[in-house]
């Protein structure tokens, strides 16, 4: 097959992480020619050289999203596709924002969309509301006439976005840890050297307001107050987004956003894996503190036990109270830490390897490929 992988608009997150990992997983399947159309995001990780021939690279830097620049994203991408020809394109996250002539493959990675249950959702302004709303109905307009088929990474996730576009073309490729977990690369420390006693938390995270990273200063306070000052936040946010929610705030560590080939090195840094997300259609963050064997402490919403189950440690969602108890106690619980790490490597079976999703996402590649030749 032809394929293009189709990253034009990808600039952070863990969408990044996702389309890395199958980009470097298909030099393992050499009987496709594939063409990768690669955002920002993609670019800085990237190393050409790693690939072999039947690999080609263009790349695009389109800037934030806007209405306006969506004509000029098709109108690019549409010239492209008519050079190249293809067999079939695959955007791992989405909207792509381009009406391909070839089939089209999306993935679909925007909770607050699907899970209205949100606590996050609840607690919105009337205004801020409407504005999601129609961000919503924008976003499905573009899902609706770009995708031929919907690829997510759960089962739940599956059949909530199967309601949503009333259609039965809805893939499950599950999530998780990249290659680079596996490669063991060791990069210089990134955090000072650990004072005594000391214990860290991280959060691999860009800013997202469901996130809810809001609530580390309150935890902060929260621990203070039971008499631990010596526990320290780790996040890998942008300089201003860290200033904007964070800042000012004592026990914070911020490293900046990394390449996700030096997140591993991060994890061996620190004690545990935080994360207060209030809404998820997955976090690699999860498979990714199995493997590198860090307990984990996430928020008790059931996209959370689904993908973690007995691997974690959870919270009242919202409630920095909890949180802090929570850490408390796998402080306090060191046979419980380590319970949760050898559930941690149970749980990572639950999972696709890279090189499993790679061969899932091919193989969807080539049904719908050959369905719309049927057509």
């Amino acid at each position: 097959m032809k394929i293009v992988i189709n990253t034009a608009t990808q600039r952070f997150g863990g969408s990044v992480q996702v389309a890395l990992s199958f980009i470097y997983e298909c030099i393992h399947f050499p009987e496709h020619e594939y063409h990768v159309w690669a955002g920002p995001g993609i670019k800085k990780s990237l190393i050409e050289s790693d690939f072999p021939s039947n690999f080609t690279f263009t790349y695009f830097d389109f800037g934030v999203i806007s209405l306006s620049s969506t004509k000029k994203i098709h109108r690019i991408l549409l010239a492209q596709e008519k050079e190249i020809k293809p067999d079939v394109i695959i955007a791992t996250s989405g909207p792509s924002y381009f009406k391909s002539l070839s089939p089209q493959i999306i993935g679909f990675n925007l909770p607050l969309y699907i899970y209205p249950e949100s606590p996050y959702l609840k607690e919105l302004s009337l205004k801020k509301k409407l504005k999601l709303y129609l961000k919503k109905r924008l976003h499905y307009y573009f899902f609706k006439r770009e995708a031929a088929a919907f690829v997510t990474q759960t089962d739940d996730v599956r059949e909530r976005v199967k309601k949503a576009f009333k259609t039965n073309k809805v893939y499950t490729v599950t999530n998780t840890y990249s290659n680079f977990y596996k490669r063991k690369d060791v990069f210089p420390n990134l955090l000072p050297e650990r004072k005594e006693g000391e214990l860290r938390l991280l959060t691999v995270s860009s800013y997202y307001p469901h996130k809810n990273l809001e609530i580390i200063p309150e935890i902060i306070g929260h621990l203070k107050n039971k008499g631990f000052n010596n526990i320290r936040f780790v996040v890998t946010l942008k300089e201003e987004d860290f200033h904007k929610i964070l800042g000012g705030a004592s026990g914070i560590t911020n490293v900046g956003p990394l390449n996700p080939e030096k997140c591993p090195s991060l994890y061996k840094e620190c004690d545990f894996m935080f994360l207060p997300t209030l809404a998820e259609c997955f976090s690699a963050s999860y498979p990714e503190a199995m493997i590198m064997e860090k307990p984990i402490i996430t928020t008790d919403l059931g996209f959370a036990k689904s993908i973690c189950g007995e691997a974690a440690l959870y919270y009242k969602a919202k409630d920095a109270n909890a949180a802090a108890d929570a850490i408390l106690r796998l402080i306090n619980e060191r046979d419980l830490a380590e319970t949760l790490v050898q559930k941690g490597l149970k749980q990572l079976h639950q999972f696709d390897s890279a090189r499993t999703r790679a061969e899932k996402y091919l193989k969807i590649c080539k049904e719908i490929s050959e369905y719309d030749k049927r057509k």
